[in-house]
């Protein structure tokens, strides 16, 4: 059925949710999971003239995202299922476009990911990284929502 699963990781709680979900269907099957991290640069493109300072911007993030995907990754090692992690930065508006690229490249079957189930003006003005994977996205996607459908899930995204 499934062999390889794409997990996109923000640090959210809904993320983790994902996360879980992925391992408990990738169980049975030993399918691989990788986990992604998809580095917002754009905020930080102006930056790009300046000696240095584009570095000095992102390199917390990118240890912070280094962080996150180490520790999902010992949850995944845990339930004894082969893992492998990718950072990838992106100066595109959404990361979901980054997210099908990924998928497509790596060859997985499955997409799963959480979504943070903003509704009305907050995804409109927020957008929704889960909404541009499902459109975009040649292959399956599972989402994974909050456990408290009335309340989007917080979280400390890592952007």
């Amino acid at each position: 059925m499934y062999h390889s699963l794409l997990v996109p990781l923000d640090g959210s709680a809904t993320a983790a949710r994902g996360l879980r979900e992925a391992i408990a269907l990738a169980a049975p099957l030993n399918a691989r999971i990788t986990l992604l991290h998809v580095l917002d640069v754009y905020p930080f493109f102006g930056y790009a003239g300046l000696t240095g300072q584009l570095e000095l911007e992102l390199a917390p993030r990118r240890e912070a995202a280094n962080d996150l995907l180490a520790a999902a990754a010992l949850e995944v090692q845990d339930a004894q299922l082969p893992v492998s992690i990718v950072l990838k930065e992106s100066l595109d508006a959404h990361a979901g476009a980054e997210i099908v690229r990924q998928a497509r490249e790596l060859e997985c079957d499955l997409i799963v990911m959480g979504t943070h189930g903003r509704r009305g003006l907050s995804r409109m003005l927020l957008g929704s990284d889960a909404l541009v994977v499902l459109r975009d996205s040649p292959l399956p996607v599972l989402l994974v929502g909050p456990l408290d459908k009335d309340t989007p899930a917080a979280g400390g995204a890592v952007r």
